[in-house]
């Protein structure tokens, strides 16, 4: 008997190592039971499905035409097909943006989101989706292994002296850990905002985390660089550049003793005993209820496929 097929969208195929690494979670979860084959733009969804649309598709921060683009691309699958949207995230600024979410929304099967700040942003236009942490979070932990660089990550919408200043924090905890200081690139566009530091390129989410498991830390503004740093064990500093990052810091925090730097001061307090146990405590929390999600996800299309 052939496997029904589903189909996987997202902003896949252009080098941002986070979606890389949603489109492999959701391939490995349902490649055994189905067919699987996956779109990004500027592609339309125009075959059946059912559709999994996955990532920060609800949010105007990048752009509107993005936004409004992701909307057709809804609107497009709907028409063939149930459609999922699971772990999204939610980010919008204008009211045009809500009212075409408002609009595509509606003709959405299974609506579920990575934290609370988006189930509020959805709440407040009459949704009630689920909350599930992003499925990455699930990954197996890698082991651990000493000799790394303290990492830096850098996007360029953050200002100027923000960058500095986290550069030289962490040049200066590298010469305590008597450690080398790398930027990590998560996408081709932090490479600019990267100057001046020996930048690391992992060509896949599996190598990113390999790299952070050797990490003594990393201070790092993209959402899934935290994330793989949360997986691999690995202490990090947040330097928050969008919403996003703030919302899956209010995830973590549940289960840390004190908040997580959002600038670089007070980082060795992140190297101390009671910050690592809270760290795994986070870890192994936010995994479980991201394998939870995954299973909620699976259950649907089983129903629908």
């Amino acid at each position: 008997m052939s496997r029904p097929c589903v189909g996987l969208y997202g902003y896949f195929g252009h080098g941002n190592l986070g979606d890389e690494a949603l489109r492999l979670s959701w391939s490995r979860t349902l490649q055994g039971r189905f067919c699987l084959s996956t779109c990004s733009p500027p592609r339309l969804p125009f075959r059946q499905g059912p559709w999994l649309f996955c990532g920060g598709l609800l949010q105007d921060r990048t752009s509107l035409r993005s936004l409004l683009f992701y909307m057709a691309a809804i609107g497009t699958a709907a028409r063939r097909a149930p459609v999922a949207l699971a772990s999204v995230g939610v980010d919008l600024r204008r009211r045009v943006s809500r009212e075409a979410v408002r609009a595509a929304l509606a003709r959405v099967d299974y609506l579920s989101v990575r934290d609370e700040f988006s189930a509020t942003e959805l709440s407040r236009l009459g949704f009630n989706p689920r909350v599930y942490p992003d499925p990455v979070l699930s990954w197996r932990p890698p082991t651990r292994r000493p000799g790394g660089a303290v990492l830096v990550n850098l996007v360029s919408e953050l200002p100027a002296w923000l960058r500095t200043q986290a550069v030289v924090q962490a040049q200066r905890l590298g010469a305590g850990l008597k450690a080398p200081v790398k930027g990590l690139a998560m996408s081709p566009q932090d490479l600019p905002a990267l100057a001046g530091l020996d930048p690391l390129r992992p060509a896949t989410p599996a190598q990113a985390l390999e790299l952070l498991a050797a990490a003594p830390l990393i201070i790092a503004a993209r959402l899934h660089a935290l994330e793989l740093a949360l997986v691999a064990g690995t202490p990090f500093v947040a330097l928050p550049y969008a919403h996003k990052v703030n919302a899956f810091l209010h995830l973590v925090e549940r289960g840390l003793p004190a908040p997580v730097p959002r600038v670089p001061a007070g980082a060795e307090d992140l190297l101390a005993g009671d910050w690592q146990r809270g760290l795994l405590r986070a870890r192994e929390r936010l995994g479980e209820e991201a394998r939870e999600g995954i299973r909620d996800v699976e259950n649907w299309l089983a129903q629908v496929a």
